[in-house]
């Protein structure tokens, strides 16, 4: 099953900034009695696909155990990621069983 997000204005750098080789466009021009032809290639091929029109994105055909990482939610936290790597706001830890207990005290002290 796939899932159709629609895409404002607030969502097109994202996408455009994660385009690889596991997504595909096709202008709505050509997708008119097409459609369903799309969703099946972006689910066989578990790619995304960006409808565009006049090379502006205005939707994209997510394959739907991807849908969660395109929702509001995870793009902020993936933004907010990508601005603490930016400002070296990272730990480095000597073994995983540090990393661990580090992310125990953080998830304790949001807790309480």
């Amino acid at each position: 099953m796939t899932t159709i997000r629609w895409v404002t204005p607030a969502h097109v750098h994202t996408y455009t900034h994660t385009m690889s080789e596991n997504a595909f466009e096709v202008p709505l021009n050509e997708v008119d009695g097409h459609l369903p032809d799309v969703i099946a290639a972006a689910t066989e091929r578990r790619t995304i696909a960006y409808l565009t029109d006049q090379g502006h994105r205005v939707a994209a055909i997510v394959p739907t155990e991807e849908a969660w990482y395109w929702t509001p939610g995870w793009q902020a936290a993936e933004a907010e990621a990508d601005a603490d790597f930016r400002e070296g706001r990272t730990r480095v830890f000597d073994t995983m069983d540090d990393m661990f207990a580090e992310i125990d005290v953080v998830r304790g002290e949001d807790m309480g």
